[in-house]
């Protein structure tokens, strides 16, 4: 009975020392070193928006005709999308098309014509009036091709502050305008010296057939053939106005702003639609100024976000802003950034311009390297370390750590495959502390 009672309390001593080492054990979330793929990456909002935007202006001036066109509503390339009353251009031509069938019939009848001397005064009062609209015309181009060139100049400054984030869209357009309208002026100014100067020619030479040969009659059919090219060169000029009655999109996309509502009288170069195009759709990110110099043009980026409904795009870096400016954040805190710009398929996308993403921007990859949960990694006597599970124990090991995420801590040396570490660390745990695994 003593015998019995004596196993019966050593027993029970056993138990209550293997209840109180258990106690003792701090329970702690296990892992083991896996290999996987560590990836650094700068994550932030971003929007999508249109690379090419097109300014669709007046090509002459004339009367608009109201457009039906809306914002939003999608166009094709070489689709018409405005139209300038063409009347007074058709009047024109049809008093052209009258006088040249005049001086046809003049042509054929020179040979029974008969100069006279109000003739001879007439043609050199001619020859006087094309003189002097021939030095208006040249004075008139040659105030244009100054206008031109400080437009061309001043265009192309725009872009390339545009280009860089210097300068403001509205600041590029009004450039834009200012120079296609002087272009056009340019070309018409051209036109109208050249027919200044052959109405000269034709002058001169009716003068001359008058002065020199009253009985050549030849003199008199060059003059007419003269006057019959000057009126050509006129009715080409406002055919080719005609034809640019008719504006259409240089390319396919949605109208982005309208311009002009209502019919009006309009210059040529004035604005009247902004059409987007859809394949140069892009994503904008501003990224922090302390962040940005990890980034590099042609960076893997990561597109996703709820307008994707839950798919993940690839992109790449493709510009990076070479000056900063200052954002206030969702928080009210004024930060700097950095303009980057990131191309991606976007065929099959359905990403509208404006669209709110979020993109990951990939800055440094390991593939296959030896890593544990970025939370299981501490910083140690200047280094770091993390707990290694030993015989029932929590062994410090300091480790040299290469890459990491908010998931990953990237392992250079210290550990090896498959060894359990602690993957969550708790205030208590210590060097040589007993753990078990927690449930």
């Amino acid at each position: 009975m003593k015998r019995v009672l004596i196993v019966i309390i050593v027993g029970g001593a056993a138990v209550a020392g293997v209840v109180a080492f258990l106690r003792q054990a701090l329970p702690v979330e296990m892992e083991p070193a896996s290999i996987v793929t560590v990836r650094e990456y700068v994550t932030d909002d971003a929007k999508t928006r249109l690379a090419n935007e097109y300014i669709i202006d007046m090509p002459v001036s004339g009367t608009l005709i109201r457009m039906t066109l809306e914002v939003g509503d999608e166009v094709e390339e070489g689709q018409v999308v405005a139209h300038i009353d063409p009347y007074d251009l058709k009047q024109e031509i049809r008093q052209i098309e009258a006088r040249i069938a005049q001086k046809k019939a003049d042509v054929a009848g020179v040979d029974v014509a008969k100069p006279k001397e109000e003739d001879i005064e007439s043609a050199k009062l001619h020859v006087r009036e094309k003189a002097d609209l021939l030095e208006i015309a040249s004075k008139t181009r040659a105030v244009i091709e100054i206008n031109y060139a400080d437009a061309e100049r001043d265009y192309n400054r725009a872009k390339g502050l545009l280009e860089t984030g210097a300068a403001s869209q509205s600041f590029f357009d009004e450039a834009d305008m200012r120079y296609r309208g002087l272009s056009e002026d340019r070309k018409r100014t051209k036109l109208e010296e050249d027919a200044a100067r052959k109405a000269l020619t034709q002058a001169e030479l009716a003068r001359e057939r008058l002065l020199n040969s009253i009985d050549d009659n030849e003199y008199q059919r060059e003059s007419f053939e003269a006057e019959i090219d000057m009126l050509k060169a006129q009715l080409a000029m406002f055919e080719d106005d005609l034809g640019k009655t008719k504006i259409k999109s240089p390319v396919s996309g949605p109208v982005l702003e309208k311009f002009e509502e209502d019919q009006r009288v309009l210059l040529a170069g004035s604005p009247l639609l902004k059409i987007g195009d859809l394949e140069s759709i892009e994503i904008e990110c501003d990224i922090l100024s302390e962040e940005v110099s990890r980034v590099r043009v042609g960076n893997m980026v990561l597109i996703s976000g709820k307008a994707l409904q839950g798919r993940t795009l690839e992109g790449k870096v493709t510009r990076i802003y070479p000056s900063g400016f200052m954002k206030i954040s969702s928080l009210g805190v004024e930060q700097q950034r950095v303009r980057t710009l990131i191309g991606f398929n976007h065929a099959d996308a359905g990403l509208r311009p404006g669209t709110s993403v979020d993109v990951e921007i990939i800055t440094a990859e390991a593939v296959d390297t030896l890593a544990v949960p970025d939370r299981a990694v501490f910083r140690h006597s200047g280094g770091w370390a993390v707990f290694e599970v030993e015989g029932g124990r929590a062994k410090l090991t300091p480790v040299r750590v290469g890459l990491r995420n908010e998931d990953w801590a990237q392992i250079l040396e210290g550990l090896r495959p498959e060894t359990v570490i602690v993957a969550e660390l708790k205030n208590d745990l210590e060097d040589g502390a007993r753990v078990t695994a927690h449930d």
